[in-house]
């Protein structure tokens, strides 16, 4: 069932153009916004308080309350999963909260966005795009080149890929539609927290380090077998256990590792940003193929339902 959900919606995200109402980040926003009405946790705050708090010393409380509510979508899902339905209902259910979790229309209409400017030579557009990929946690130096613009975008839209697909997959494959949610939840409310530079972005950022950690790790793992495996395996090995470094440099060092331009694509590169872009989107396919074959391998095996 786990392998007919992911097969059927990566088909269906691919074949069809998706409306805010079939994305998570609508229905995410929609609880932050409860949360914060019933006084249930404060997420929106004014520049001074934010500057007051940030000043202060933070109670561990509203952290634990961030966690709390972070959670408990998935923990309702589950129980609603366990006690009310059947197998072919929770196959319908997981489906439809896998095809809400995975994917991003708007990364996809800015990368298509980013490859029309390159095509044009615009660099300040390339720039102008890399900046809405909007990944509030990661900044990359860009020196204004064609080569530096590429770069730049091509390591934003890897990462911004993996938690988008991969990740969500993976979280799907090991606790069904409410890791994906709680994957999903996470992620965009810690976004939203970083690009308000609210209090609870540390702890949201702590949480989402843990979370990424093991599937980060997989899918690199997944990238290098794709890729150049004896170029980024030295690399894979450097990070494999390292608790200091964060998820998005683990990631795009090893994807810089595993798929490395050849002369033509370095000399195309110096005159138009969207070679090493295309170049990384491709791994990444080829990363999510990898991650379906080795599903359907602990599918026939047993080792998934």
């Amino acid at each position: 069932m786990m392998l007919m959900s992911l097969l059927l919606v990566l088909s269906l995200e691919r074949l069809i153009t998706k409306t805010p109402n079939w994305h998570i980040e609508k229905y995410v926003a929609q609880y932050r916004d409860i949360l914060h009405d019933k006084g249930l946790l404060k997420l929106k705050n004014s520049e001074e308080e934010s500057a007051k708090e940030t000043n202060e010393e933070r109670p561990s409380a509203p952290s634990a309350a961030l966690y709390f509510y972070l959670l408990l979508p998935a923990v309702l899902l589950g129980a609603i999963e366990y006690w009310l339905l059947g197998a072919f209902l929770t196959f319908i259910e997981q489906s439809i909260v896998l095809f809400v979790c995975i994917g991003c229309p708007v990364l996809r209409a800015v990368y298509k966005n980013f490859l029309n400017a390159a095509d044009r030579g615009d660099l300040q557009a390339c720039s102008m795009y890399t900046d809405q990929l909007g990944h509030c946690g990661s900044q990359t130096d860009s020196d204004g080149t064609a080569g530096a613009e590429g770069k730049s975008f091509g390591q934003h839209l890897t990462w911004l890929n993996y938690q988008h697909y991969a990740a969500v997959m993976l979280w799907f494959i090991a606790f069904g539609a409410p890791g994906a949610l709680f994957y999903s939840l996470s992620r965009s409310t810690t976004e939203a927290l970083c690009d308000a530079n609210h209090p609870l972005k540390m702890a949201a950022g702590r949480l989402m380090f843990a979370l990424d950690y093991i599937p980060v790790r997989v899918t690199a793992f997944g990238m290098l077998m794709m890729g150049h495996f004896s170029r980024a395996l030295p690399e894979w090995l450097k990070y494999a256990l390292q608790f200091d470094v964060s998820a998005y440099d683990v990631l795009t060092k090893i994807s810089s590792k595993a798929e490395v331009l050849t002369a033509d694509e370095q000399q195309l590169q110096a005159e138009n940003a969207a070679v090493e872009p295309k170049v990384l989107v491709k791994l990444a396919k080829r990363n999510v193929i990898f991650l379906l074959a080795i599903t359907s391998a602990l599918t026939l095996v047993g080792s998934l339902a």
